[in-house]
């Protein structure tokens, strides 16, 4: 009798890449072809459901009746019934075929159609460890029962994908299933070996694969391999130039290779606003930002797009601490003070010390940037809020760090209100950090010598406005033998002479 080939498309939750998506397991096994008596009686049971639901139930009966002790009958009229997503009538044969011969694969086969179809994973996985118990190298059986316990128990189902690749290496489809697995564990160095063997033996992949694809995109990125992802993007884009998953990895990808020509093509999906609002991620904007800041040199603009992604995502720390270095660049420091003020904020108990004095350093810039008064002479009153609002940082620091010569070097800096005035306190600041770099072991001093030498500049200028000119001395020959072609301190040393 001719065989037919049975397979039934049963649908899953799964929940991979950008979201939830319906996955497909198809169970495959061979059955007889259905008596043409049979056929006509599951024909009318079709015909007469919605018309008349008494008469289709005698058919059936009449029908079960029939092929009560036929288990290969009782399987082609199951698979009949599951094709027509008429679960009853197919429940009721697979019951028929296990009664008859509980060894009988077909049987088997169809009861754990019959379970996926109503996702009762437990019994399907049942049936398929019959099947196994009895067929251990049964490739359909091992392959179904990593599909299903890919979703109860993704660790189980990893075994069994590696007992079907040592029994057939060349089963690509199983290295694509345990990419999916890995990348749900986050074990993504494995899912992207898994991913690999895959699509290097899948040259052309179909809108079935776009989803493994996606995950593969993903595990790449967290591994940080922009080059694979970027030749994975471009293999997956034609089969869903829409994809917002694969064009947003390209454009990543494109972005971290330097690619900025791909990359100006590949930003439209977010300048052009393409998609739903709720589609976009925080990490959508912060690439728009980087490229608006560092291909195009508009900061104003990369300040808009990193305000877009915090309204996303407001918990991220880092975002606000870049607006407000943004706005430093922007000439504009006061305007990012708040956004600084945020970063340290959410940071909470993980902000230490040097994140504290970054703030004091942030608002010396605030500081610097206040604009001389009318009359153009310096606006001290104003200089001195922000040094009074920005000292304590500076002094935390210190207090916590007394040895490190950062805190007072800063200190100095913000304690300048007026460049052309000899000031006592950024004096006094300024021979702490020379006292703290001098106590250095050599090998420290030597990385801390620009600090010194802007130390020792200051103090010289501070002698020199006061007219202590042997003092002034000293320090133009601490600057000048640390840089002997020192311009300023050769002048210096002209006029002292």
């Amino acid at each position: 009798m001719k065989k037919i080939f049975l397979s039934i498309l049963v649908a899953t939750a799964a929940f991979f890449g950008s979201g939830s998506a319906k996955a497909q397991i198809a169970v495959n096994f061979t059955a007889e072809e259905m008596n043409p008596e049979y056929a006509e009686l599951a024909n009318s049971v079709i015909q007469q459901q919605t018309s008349d639901p008494e008469a289709a139930n005698k058919t059936f009966k009449k029908l079960l009746g029939k092929v009560k002790k036929d288990k290969e009958q009782a399987v082609a009229v199951g698979k009949f019934f599951l094709d027509k997503n008429i679960y009853p009538c197919a429940k009721q044969c697979a019951n028929i075929a296990y009664t008859v011969d509980h060894t009988y694969v077909p049987g088997l086969m169809l009861s754990v159609g019959v379970n996926l179809m109503r996702r009762n994973y437990g019994e399907a996985g049942a049936k398929l460890d019959e099947i196994l118990a009895n067929d251990p190298d049964n490739i359909e059986a091992l392959r179904l029962s990593a599909r299903v316990y890919k979703y109860v128990n993704p660790y189980a189902a990893k075994d069994i994908l590696g007992q079907i690749i040592a029994k057939d290496p060349t089963y690509l489809d199983a290295y694509k299933q345990l990419g999916d697995i890995a990348y749900q564990l986050e074990e993504y160095k494995d899912a992207c070996a898994a991913f690999k063997t895959y699509f290097d033996g899948t040259p052309n992949p179909t809108i079935d694969d776009l989803r493994s694809g996606e995950n593969y995109l993903l595990s790449l990125m967290n591994q940080q391999d922009a080059y694979t992802m970027k030749e994975m993007a471009i293999k997956l884009l034609p089969i869903d130039p829409k994809d917002m998953v694969v064009r947003r990895m390209k454009f990543f990808a494109d972005m971290d290779t330097y690619d900025y020509a791909a990359a100006k093509e590949d930003i439209a999906y977010i300048t052009n606003q393409e998609y739903n609002d709720t589609l976009y991620l925080y990490l959508d904007y912060v690439y728009a930002a980087n490229y608006a800041s560092e291909v195009e040199e508009n900061l104003e603009q990369a300040v808009e797009f990193y305000k877009k992604g915090l309204a996303i995502d407001p918990t991220k720390a880092t975002g606000y601490k870049e607006v407000a270095n943004l706005y430093r660049r922007l000439k504009n420091p006061a305007e990012g003070v708040a956004y600084y003020e945020k970063y340290i904020e959410l940071l909470g108990e993980k902000a230490d010390e040097a994140d504290k004095l970054g703030l004091g350093v942030y608002l010396t810039n605030v500081k610097d940037a206040i604009p001389n008064k009318e009359d153009g002479t310096v606006d001290t009153e104003a200089r001195l809020a922000i040094i009074q609002k920005a000292d304590p940082y500076f002094e935390e620091y210190m207090n916590e760090l007394p040895d490190k010569y950062q805190g007072p070097f800063y200190r100095a800096k913000l304690w300048i209100r007026d460049n052309q005035a000899a000031e006592d306190e950024p004096k006094m600041w300024y021979e702490k950090t020379l006292e703290l770099i001098n106590a250095l072991p050599a090998d420290e001093a030597e990385k801390a010598l620009n600090y010194k030498k802007t130390a020792l500049t200051y103090l010289m200028i501070y002698y020199l406005k006061t007219n202590d000119d042997a003092t002034c001395k000293t320090f133009v020959e601490q600057i000048l033998a640390i840089d002997p072609a020192d311009k300023l301190a050769n002048q210096v040393n002209s006029v002292l002479n």
